[in-house]
C-alpha cells in the first residue's frame, strides 16, 4: 500500500487490479495547512469507497480535503490527503485487499458481524452467504472476511469504480526532495509541475506522488495508436477549404446601466474597456485583410459576462456549436471551462491576454498568445547563453520567498542552455544573495571589476526600488570600474515613475514586454494614422493586439488551413505588436507564445533591445 510501506508504482496493464496493505500497520502523519493527514498515493484498483474504508474515514471526508476528485475523478498516481480523525487516528479501518469482485477485511478485536456490515453498507445475509465459515466457527479476532462488492448498497456503487490509469509518468518524493531538485531531475519548470499537479506547493511530503508532465506512459488502449501523430488525436475539427471560418469572440462586452431610468447613465468596466479595443481591432483586420487573401470570416460576438455561470448558460443555449475557432473568453475560469468543453469537439481556444500557463494543461486545442513570466525567464536564459557568453552572468536573489521559484528555474534553464549538465548549474550561472543593500554588500558579492549582466527576476518593488539605487550609486563612485546590464521583469514597467531615468539609463535596465507601443516603429505610426483616418479616435494596444491575432488567422487559414488546425504550433507570425512562435509545454497540453521582446532604457527611454527566439519564415 502506498503509503504504509515503501511505494512501487506500476503502469502496466494488469486483467484484475489490486492493492493490499497490513491494517495492523500506521502510517506516517503529515501536517498541511495547519491540519493533520494521512498521505495515500492512489494505486491500480483503488476505489473511493475503499480508500474511505481503509483509512476509517467517510467518503465526503475524502472528497472534501481532495476537490480534484470530484473535479477529475479519481486517478492512478494522485496523493490524496486523508483527513486524521478521532475514529483512525490510532488505528485504521482494517481493509486488507481489495479486487473488482471482493474487500476482504481483518476482523479487529471486540469486532462484530454487524459492526462491519454497517462499515461496509451491506447486508447481514449478503456477508454471511460470502462468508459460510462464520456460521459454523462464529467471527474471530484477526481472522478475514470478504465483502462482495457487487452487494454493496445502491447509493455506494458510485464510489466503487476503480481509479483511472494515468497517462503521466509518476515520481515518488523522496527525503528531503525539492520541486526545484525535481524539476531539474525531469528537466522541466516548477510552473509545469504545479499546472501538472493540482494543489501542489512548495511543501512536499515524503512518499507524494508528483505527476511528470511531459513523460507519457502508453495505456493499453492507446498502444494500437503509437504511431499516430498527436495532432490527428487532439485537433481534428478542420473547416473545408472553401468554406467561411466561423469565429467567436468570447467577451464581456456587455455595459451595465446603474439608473434605469437613464439610459445615458451607464458605465463601461475596465475589462470591458479591453474587450471593446480588442474586437475593434480583430474586425478591423477582417474588414481591411479577409477579402485580399480570399478568404471568408464570420465573426460572432458573443457576450461571455464575468462568471462561468454565464459561460455554462451559453454552453446549455448551443452558443458554441458552430464555431471554428473560439477567441477568449478574457476571465480564467471561463477560458479554462470553455476550452475544456471544445477540446471534445477538436476546436482550438485561443486566449489572448496574460494568463497562467495552468490554462494550457489538459486542453491540446488551446492557444495561448502572450508568453508567461516563465517562458520570458526561459527566453532570457537562451538568449543570454546564445550572446552574453563572454559576459559574466548573474542572478541577483532577493531573499524573498515568492522569488524562490522564479531563480531557481533561470538558473536551470541557463544551465541547459549552455550544455552544463544539472549536477554543475553553480558553475554556470553565480547567484548573489542580497539580505541588506548597501556600498558594503556590493562591494563584498563584486570583489572583481568588469562587465555584468545582472538577472532579477522579482516583482518585489521595494526591492528593486533599492537595488537600483544602490547599485547606481556603487557604478557611479568606483569611477568605471564596473559597466552593469540589469535584466528584470515585466512588471517593472509599472515601477518606473517611482524610478529615477538616469539609474534606469546608466544601468541599461531591460525587461521583457509583451505587446509594448513602440511609437518609433513606422508600423505604429503607420497603423495609428490608418486607423484614425477611418474611424476619427486612436486605437488602444489592444486594439493593435485584436488586429495581430486577426491577422495572424487570415494568414493562415489562406496558405495553412489544413495544417494550422492539426498543429497550429508549427507557424509562425510577425505582426504589428506581437510576434508568435507557439511552443506546446507537454503532449496532452495546449500551446504558448514564445516569442519574448527585450527593451532597454536608452537615451532616457525604452527602445527595442533583442527578439528571442530569432523568427524564421515557414
Amino acid at each position: 500500500m502506498g503509503v504504509i510501506r515503501n511505494i512501487t508504482v506500476y503502469l502496466f496493464f494488469l486483467t484484475c487490479f489490486t492493492f493490499t496493505t497490513h491494517a495492523q500497520e500506521t502510517p506516517q502523519v503529515h501536517k498541511i495547512n495547519g491540519s493533520k493527514y494521512y498521505l495515500h498515493v492512489v494505486e491500480p484498483g483503488n476505489t473511493l469507497y475503499g480508500i474511505s474504508r481503509l483509512y476509517n474515514v467517510t467518503i465526503d471526508e475524502v472528497m472534501g480535503s481532495n476537490p480534484i476528485v470530484g473535479d477529475e475523478g479519481l486517478k492512478v498516481n494522485q496523493t490524496l490527503l486523508i483527513p486524521v480523525t478521532g475514529d483512525n487516528k490510532k488505528s485504521l479501518g482494517g481493509l486488507v485487499e481489495e479486487t473488482d469482485e471482493y474487500i476482504t477485511h481483518a476482523v479487529q478485536p471486540k469486532e462484530t458481524l454487524y459492526a462491519i456490515s454497517k462499515k461496509y453498507a451491506i447486508s447481514l445475509d449478503a456477508l454471511l452467504n460470502a462468508n459460510p465459515q462464520i456460521r459454523e466457527e462464529g467471527l474471530k479476532a484477526d481472522s478475514q472476511v470478504r465483502i462482495p462488492v457487487a452487494k454493496v448498497e445502491q447509493e455506494q456503487q458510485e464510489f466503487i469504480q476503480s481509479a483511472k490509469l494515468d497517462s503521466l509518468e509518476a515520481h515518488i518524493v523522496e527525503k528531503g526532495q525539492t520541486l526545484y531538485s525535481i524539476s531539474k531531475q525531469y528537466h522541466v519548470s516548477i510552473e509545469d509541475l504545479k499546472g501538472a499537479n493540482a494543489g501542489l506547493t512548495t511543501n512536499l511530503n515524503e512518499g507524494m506522488a508528483i505527476r511528470i508532465p511531459g513523460r507519457l506512459v502508453v495505456l493499453p488502449e492507446q498502444e494500437s495508436q503509437d504511431t499516430q501523430k498527436l495532432a490527428d488525436m487532439v485537433l481534428t475539427h478542420v473547416p473545408d477549404a472553401a468554406s467561411i471560418v466561423r469565429i467567436g469572440l468570447l467577451l464581456p462586452v456587455q455595459p451595465t446601466f446603474p439608473d434605469s431610468s437613464n439610459r445615458h447613465d451607464f458605465q463601461i468596466s475596465e475589462a470591458q474597456r479591453v474587450s471593446l479595443g480588442f474586437y475593434r481591432g480583430f474586425v478591423h483586420a477582417v474588414d481591411s485583410l479577409a477579402s485580399k487573401n480570399n478568404v471568408k470570416f464570420e465573426v460572432k460576438l458573443i457576450n461571455s459576462g464575468e462568471d462561468t455561470a454565464m459561460i455554462q448558460s451559453l454552453i446549455e443555449q448551443g452558443a458554441f456549436d458552430n464555431i471554428d475557432i473560439a477567441v477568449g473568453p478574457f476571465y480564467t475560469d471561463q477560458f479554462v471551462t470553455v476550452a475544456g468543453y471544445l477540446k471534445q469537439k477538436g476546436v482550438p481556444a485561443i486566449c489572448p491576454i496574460p494568463k497562467p500557463s495552468k490554462i494550457l494543461f489538459g486542453k491540446p486545442n488551446a492557444i495561448k498568445t502572450t508568453p508567461s513570466e516563465s517562458m520570458q525567464l526561459d527566453a532570457i536564459a537562451e538568449f543570454l547563453a546564445a550572446n552574453y557568453r563572454d559576459s559574466t552572468v548573474v542572478v541577483v536573489n532577493s531573499n524573498k520567498l515568492p522569488d524562490q521559484d522564479a531563480v531557481e528555474f533561470f538558473k536551470s534553464r541557463y544551465a541547459v542552455a549552455m550544455h552544463v549538465p544539472d549536477t554543475f548549474i553553480s558553475d554556470a550561472v553565480r547567484e548573489v544573495k542580497l539580505w541588506d543593500i548597501t556600498r558594503e554588500t556590493l562591494t563584498m558579492r563584486f570583489r572583481d571589476s568588469g562587465s555584468y549582466t545582472l538577472v532579477v527576476p522579482t516583482t518585489n518593488k521595494v526591492f528593486v526600488t533599492k537595488f537600483l539605487s544602490e547599485l547606481y550609486n556603487f557604478q557611479y563612485e568606483t569611477e568605471g570600474m564596473y559597466r552593469f546590464r540589469v535584466i528584470g521583469l515585466e512588471d517593472w514597467q509599472k515601477y518606473d515613475t517611482d524610478l529615477e531615468i538616469q539609474q534606469l539609463h546608466d544601468l541599461r535596465v531591460t525587461i521583457p514586454i509583451t505587446g509594448y507601443l513602440d511609437f518609433t516603429d513606422y508600423r505604429v505610426n503607420a497603423y495609428y494614422k490608418q486607423y484614425k483616418q477611418r474611424y476619427g479616435y486612436e486605437p488602444t494596444r489592444f486594439t493593435l493586439m485584436g488586429f495581430d491575432l486577426a491577422h495572424y488567422l487570415i494568414t493562415q487559414m489562406a496558405f495553412n488551413r489544413e495544417d494550422w488546425f492539426k498543429t497550429p504550433e508549427e507557424f509562425q507570425f510577425q505582426g504589428i505588436l506581437m510576434d508568435f512562435h507557439f511552443h506546446r509545454v507537454m503532449p496532452q497540453s495546449g500551446i504558448e507564445n514564445q516569442s519574448v521582446e527585450l527593451y532597454e532604457y536608452n537615451g532616457f527611454k525604452l527602445k527595442p533591445f533583442a527578439k528571442w527566439p530569432v523568427q524564421k519564415s515557414k
